[in-house]
């Protein structure tokens, strides 16, 4: 090949490459269909777009013809996209007069904590589409608080020695000169409280009733049978139905306290 061909070849070459050029360069057509009768755009709902979807945000711009190119089509309205932005960040929806409203897709799922090619308009992305593991839970139910009450009576100081019988009273309430330690003992309270009777105590493995309020008696015939945390429990020498409790570490008003409401 001499070299005129040479020449001529690359003279070709060339012009077809300009002419394909010019051919891709094309400006895009205006679009023909619109959407403001559309239900979806007077509703301000979002629409989808490649899997994703894609809400009202921002200002109306006008179509341009030599950035914008048609991408899809969403319920017969033509989607169109901006070749200057991020790929997938922002669909254009036609309207009349040459006007397009930007819908975007908020930064959730693998953008979260990334940023767009322009300023997101969207006020709380996060609250439309949450992020997997972070949808919103239910409530859980209300705490049941009518079926238990904990009453703690104060901590003694002593322990008082347990009598024999026929031990004096006043002998058997005097508190002992060395320490004890006791825990706080607690007083549980029925479903429905109707009253004293409501209130009971764990004693001898049985559940012992208030059998009214407090009141002074005459203990000296009666025999110690117990602690209960650190209060001396009396019982009458002829039978276990019924005990009497000190309100009072030392004191001599008592608690009657029977197996019965």
């Amino acid at each position: 090949m001499n070299s005129r061909a040479v020449v001529l070849a690359m003279i070709l070459t060339c012009g077809t490459a300009v002419a394909d050029a010019q051919v891709l360069m094309q400006p895009t057509s205006a679009p023909t269909v619109t959407a403001e009768n559309a239900r979806w755009y007077l509703d301000g709902q979002p629409i989808t777009h490649a899997g994703n979807l894609y809400y009202p945000s921002g200002a109306q711009v006008f179509f341009n013809p030599s950035e914008m190119v048609r991408s899809g089509f969403y319920d017969g309205i033509p989607l169109y996209t901006r070749t200057t932005l991020e790929p997938f960040s922002i669909v254009y929806v036609p309207l009349p007069g040459g006007r397009m409203q930007p819908y975007e897709r908020p930064r959730t799922g693998e953008l979260t904590g990334t940023s767009g090619s322009t300023p997101t308009t969207l006020p709380t992305p996060a609250s439309t589409v949450p992020p997997a593991g972070l949808a919103p839970q239910a409530a859980a139910p209300p705490a049941d608080t009518t079926t238990s009450v904990e009453v703690q009576f104060p901590r003694p100081m002593v322990s008082a020695p347990v009598p024999t019988a026929g031990t004096p009273v006043d002998e058997a309430l005097r508190p002992a000169a060395t320490a004890g330690t006791s825990r706080p003992s607690h007083v549980s309270i029925g479903d429905k409280p109707q009253g004293a009777n409501a209130m009971f105590i764990e004693f001898d493995r049985r559940r012992w009733y208030p059998a009214g309020p407090a009141a002074e008696i005459d203990l000296s015939p009666f025999i110690r049978v117990g602690e209960y945390h650190g209060f001396a429990v009396f019982a009458p020498p002829q039978g276990r139905d019924e005990i009497y409790i000190p309100s009072t570490i030392g004191g001599t008003a008592v608690v009657r306290y029977t197996l019965r409401r």
